[in-house]
């Protein structure tokens, strides 16, 4: 019976909905150094509730334009974390987030829901206006072209928690500081085996 315990936990659980993204629609417009977003979800097949999370940087602050008169969300501030929960019974969630985020822009943080996307079904479209080019980093997240009128296009597979676009005023990019992560991650193994296949030797 205790053999059986685990397979039937793993099938109940992927009996109950998790819901899905089916659209997020992200516009942010830059000023300075502000960043005012505007984000829109529709959300269907989950339970009862959806938690959405926005990670909190200490270079930045973010403001809600006004606050939740909408008795189905609440809004948690948790250590470098935001916590929005929406609640609904229809089994179908459309919502919109208004906020602005002021400061270090090479980061803008974007509320992901907990429900997954479908490549192929979901759509996830981001825009970003007021960018010069010369703010523009040179590595961005996600991957974005800009047409003639100047907006930043995205439509990725899955919802960024973050959007990098503006070129940080110093140290490395996103993309750039994974890379030189992933670097150094093999050096020092690298390193680490030398050493290992150095103290073989001296002790034959």
């Amino acid at each position: 019976m205790t053999l059986l315990a685990g397979p039937v936990v793993l099938a109940l659980a992927a009996a109950v909905p998790q819901g899905a993204l089916q659209d997020a629609r992200v516009r942010i417009a830059i000023v300075g150094d502000t960043a005012r977003v505007a984000a829109e979800y529709r959300i269907t097949g989950f339970p009862d509730s959806v938690r959405f999370s926005a990670v909190r940087l200490p270079s930045q602050v973010t403001d809600f334009d006004r606050r939740f008169h909408d008795p189905r969300l609440k809004l948690d501030t948790l250590p470098g974390l935001l916590r929005l929960t929406a609640t609904d019974r229809s089994r179908m969630l459309t919502i919109g987030l208004r906020y602005a985020v002021t400061g270090d822009l090479s980061r803008i943080p974007l509320f992901v829901p907990e429900t997954p996307t479908r490549p192929g079904q979901s759509r996830i479209r981001i825009l970003v206006e007021g960018l010069a080019p010369e703010r523009a980093a040179r590595y961005v997240v996600p991957r974005f072209t800009r047409d003639t009128s100047g907006i930043w296009r995205a439509e990725p597979d899955h919802l960024p928690s973050l959007v990098a676009l503006v070129r940080p005023e110093r140290g490395l990019p996103v993309p750039a500081l994974a890379q030189w992560s992933v670097l150094l991650v093999v050096c020092g193994g690298t390193a680490a085996w030398l050493l290992t296949q150095l103290a073989a030797r001296r002790s034959r």
